[in-house]
C-alpha cells in the first residue's frame, strides 16, 4: 500500500550515502581535511584512543519530557492518520514530519509509515503514546533526515512497529534496512514500553549514533536487534532482544572514535544467532545486567574491551568476551556457564571483578591480533585443523559450535560446528607449543601476547588450556583456582615466552602432559605431581595447620602448581587432597580455614624452579621449567595495565 511512498521517501536514501562493495550501505568519506576517516582499519587501529571516545549523554538524552498542550498530535486510524497543529502532514496512510517540535502519536496504521524529513539543523521529538505501526514493505518508522531525533516512549503506554518480510527499494541500495530506521542521530528515552518485530532485517537502526536512556524493549529482529553504525551508547532500561545475527552492533570501520558499544546499566536478556554484542573499535560494559546466550561471542570488540561493572551471564558458541588487541577487565560479576574459549585477546589485563568461566577449550587466551578482518584465512585453518582431527589420537575433548537454536550446557557444545577437536600438541605435530630447540622451532612465541592478572578472583574450568598466553603471563595479585583439562594435549598453564608470579594466590590442577610451572617471581611458588578425583578438595596448609589456599577439584588431575603471599622462601608446606576444608566457599576456596583427614605431599617453595623441573612433557619425560621459545618482536601497544 505504501510502497510508492517508501520509493519516494528513499529516493536518495540517507543523505551522504552509497553502497559500497560489501552490500552494506556506507558513509560517503568527506574530501575535508577535518575527516577522521581511515582507508583500512589497521589504519583506524593505530590511531584508535579509547579516551577520545564520547561516551557521554546529552541533557537531552535523558529528558524525556514534553509539553504535551503544545506539541502536534498525530492520531492514527486504521489505513488513515489526522494532524492537529504544525509541521506534520498526512497523506493516505502516511504521515510525514517537516519540521522541528514536538509530534505526539497515537492509535494504529495497518499498513503504513511515519516519516521524518525535516531540515538537517533540526531536532525532532516524536512521542509515541500508544501507537501500533505495522508496514508490509518498509520501515515502519522512517527518520530520512533531522540533526537528531527523539523517540520517547510516554510514561504507560505500550507502542508496536512491525514490518513485512520484504521492502521495496529503490535499485541499487539495500536502505533503509529496519523496522525503526534512521539516517541521523536517535535518541530513545521515556518509561513506556516499545515492542519491535522485524521480519525484514534490523529492528531499530540508526546510520549515526544509536542512543537509549529508558524504557521497555521486547524486540525480535531477523537479523540484528540494536544497530547504530557510529555508536550504540545505553545508559539504562529493560530489553528482552532476540536477534537472528547482533543482539547489539556497531560497525564504523573507518573512523578511530566511532564504531564503539558503550552500556552503563539497564536489564538485558539477549539471544542472538551470531555474537550477542558487537563492537568495531570498543565494547565497553560499566554497569546493568545481562543475559546473553549467543551462537558465536557473547561479547565482541574487533579491537579493545572493557569491562568496568555490572553482572553478565553467559552461554556462548565461541568466545565469552572475544577483542583482537587488548581486554580489560576491571570490575563486575562475569558467570560463564558455557563457552568455546572464554577470554580471548593479544593483551589480557584481569585488574578486578569476579570472574567464572566453564570452557570447552581455553579458559583465557592470549592471542595474536588479525586487523586484517580476513575470515576467508580464518575460515581454512579451521577447516585444515578439523580435517586433521580425524588422524588426532583418542584423549582430546569433544568441541562443536552451536547451530543457533541450541544454547550450550556446562560447557559443552553441541554437535556440529568447526572448532578442530583437538589439542595443542596434536595441532603442532605432536609436539607442545611451548616445546623449542635452538633449531627449526617448531611455534614462535609472540612477545605481543600477554596475559597480566593484578587483581579480582577468577575461577576457570576447561577442556583445553585453561590459561594460555602465545607469550608471556604476569601474576601480581588477586585470586586465581585453575581446574584444567584431563587431555595430555592440553595444560592448566600454557605459555610460550615467560611465567612470572610477583603477588596474588594461585592454585592450579590439571593434567600432566602439557603442565607448566612459573619461569621466576619475587613470590615463592610449588609445583608438584600429586594426583586426585573430581570432588576432592586441594589445599595448601603452613606450618600452624593454616590453609592459604584451596579449591575444590572438578575432574581427576595429576599435578598442582600452587603460588601465595602467604609462602616464604625454601619454605615447607602440606599439599592436602581430598580432606575436608573448614571456611571454603562456593568454589572450595579459602586462605585462613583449617583442614581435616585427607592424603598429605609435603612441598617446598621457591622463586625458581627447583630443579629446573617445570612439570611432564611429552610422555611424562621432565620438562624445563619455563623453558623459553624463539620471540616474534614487534611490540604493538607496549605494555599497558590501565584500562579505558
Amino acid at each position: 500500500m505504501v510502497a510508492l511512498c517508501i520509493v519516494l521517501a528513499g529516493a536518495l536514501g540517507c543523505a551522504g550515502s552509497e553502497v559500497d562493495g560489501s552490500g552494506e550501505t556506507g558513509d560517503v568519506v568527506a574530501s575535508s581535511s577535518s575527516s577522521t576517516e581511515a582507508t583500512t582499519f589497521e589504519e583506524v587501529a593505530a590511531a584508535f584512543d579509547a579516551a577520545a571516545l564520547d561516551m557521554e549523554y546529552s541533557n537531552r538524552d535523558k529528558d524525556a519530557s514534553y509539553d504535551e498542550a503544545s506539541a502536534t498530535r498525530i492520531v492514527l486510524d486504521g489505513s488513515s492518520a489526522a494532524v492537529d497543529g504544525d509541521g506534520a502532514s498526512a497523506e493516505g496512510s502516511t504521515v510525514t514530519i517537516l519540521a522541528e517540535g514536538t509530534y505526539v502519536v497515537s492509535g494504529t496504521l495497518d499498513d503504513g509509515q511515519l516519516v521524518v524529513d525535516a531540515a538537517d539543523t533540526d531536532k525532532v521529538q516524536v512521542v509515541l503514546a500508544g501507537a501500533a505501526i505495522h508496514n508490509e514493505d518498509g520501515p515502519a518508522v522512517y527518520v530520512k533526515q533531522a540533526d537528531k531525533c527523539f523517540v520517547t516512549l510516554a510514561d504507560g503506554t505500550t507502542n508496536t512497529l512491525t514490518d513485512g518480510a520484504e521492502y521495496v527499494l529503490e535499485d541499487g541500495t539495500d536502505e533503509p534496512s529496519a523496522t525503526l530506521f534512521s539516517c541521523d542521530d536517535l535518541t530513545i528515552n521515556g518509561s513506556g514500553m516499545l515492542t519491535v518485530t522485524s521480519a525484514y532485517r534490523h529492528a531499530i537502526c540508526s546510520k549515526d549514533d544509536l542512543v537509549i536512556t529508558g524504557g521497555t524493549y521486547v524486540v525480535d529482529a531477523a537479523e540484528d536487534a540494536l544497530r547504530g553504525r557510529d555508536c550504540v551508547k545505553i545508559a539504562d532500561g529493560n530489553f528482552t532482544l532476540t536477534a537472528g545475527g547482533d543482539g547489539i552492533k556497531s560497525n564504523n570501520d573507518g573512523d578511530a572514535t566511532r564504531g564503539f558499544v558503550s552500556i552503563g546499566g539497564g536489564t538485558f536478556a539477549i539471544e542472538a544467532g551470531d555474537d550477542g554484542i558487537q563492537a568495531q573499535t570498543y565494547l565497553r560494559i560499566a554497569g546493568g545486567e545481562l543475559d546473553i546466550a549467543a551462537a558465536d561471542d557473547a561479547l565482541h570488540s574487533d579491537l579493545e574491551g572493557l569491562l568496568a561493572g555490572g553482572s553478565l551471564a553467559i552461554e556462548a558458541g565461541d568466545h565469552a568476551f572475544h577483542a583482537e588487541t587488548k581486554l580489560v577487565i576491571d570490575d563486575g560479576t562475569v558467570d560463564v556457564t558455557g563457552c568455546y574459549e572464554g577470554y580471548e585477546a593479544e593483551k589480557i589485563y584481569v585488574n578486578g571483578g569476579e570472574t567464572h568461566i566453564v570452557a570447552s577449550d581455553d579458559a583465557v587466551n592470549a592471542a595474536a591480533a588479525d586487523l586484517t578482518g580476513d575470515e576467508a584465512d580464518a575460515t581454512t585453518t579451521a577447516t585444515d585443523a578439523a580435517a586433521l582431527s580425524d588422524a588426532a589420537p583418542e584423549g582430546n575433548g569433544e568441541l562443536s559450535a552451536m547451530d543457533g537454536s541450541t544454547m550450550p550446557q556446562d560447557g559443552a557444545i553441541p554437535d556440529g560446528g568447526d572448532h578442530p577437536a583437538m589439542g595443542e600438541r596434536q595441532q603442532n605435530g605432536g609436539a607442545p607449543d611451548n616445546a623449542f630447540a635452538e633449531a627449526g622451532a617448531p611455534t614462535m612465541g609472540d612477545e605481543n601476547c600477554l596475559v597480566q592478572i593484578n587483581g579480582g578472583s577468577i575461577v576457570l574450568d576447561s577442556a583445553g588450556d585453561s590459561v594460555d598466553s602465545n607469550g608471556s603471563v604476569e601474576i601480581t595479585g588477586g585470586m586465581l583456582l585453575v581446574n584444567g583439562p584431563l587431555s595430555g594435549g592440553d595444560g592448566a598453564f600454557d605459555y610460550d615466552l615467560t611465567a612470572t608470579v610477583t603477588g596474588g594466590t594461585v592454585l592450579m590442577v590439571g593434567s600432566t602432559g602439557m603442565a607448566q610451572n612459573f619461569t621466576s617471581g619475587t613470590q615463592p611458588f610449588a609445583f608438584a605431581t600429586v594426583s586426585g578425583n573430581a570432588g576432592q578438595s586441594v589445599a595448601v596448609v603452613d606450618a600452624d595447620g593454616t590453609v592459604v589456599a584451596s579449591l575444590t577439584a572438578t575432574k581427576q588431575f595429576g599435578m598442582v602448581l600452587a603460588s601465595s603471599p602467604a609462602f616464604e622462601e625454601s619454605g615447607m608446606y602440606s599439599l592436602v587432597i581430598g580432606g575436608q576444608v573448614n571456611g571454603a566457599n562456593a568454589d572450595g576456596y579459602t586462605d585462613d580455614g583449617s583442614v581435616s583427614g585427607g592424603t598429605t605431599t609435603q612441598i617446598a617453595v621457591s622463586t625458581t624452579a627447583a630443579g629446573g623441573m617445570g612439570g611432564l612433557g611429552m610422555g611424562g619425560d621432565p620438562m624445563a621449567a619455563g623453558q623459553g621459545g624463539d620471540v616474534r618482536h614487534g611490540m604493538r601497544g607496549g605494555g599497558m595495565g590501565a584500562g579505558a
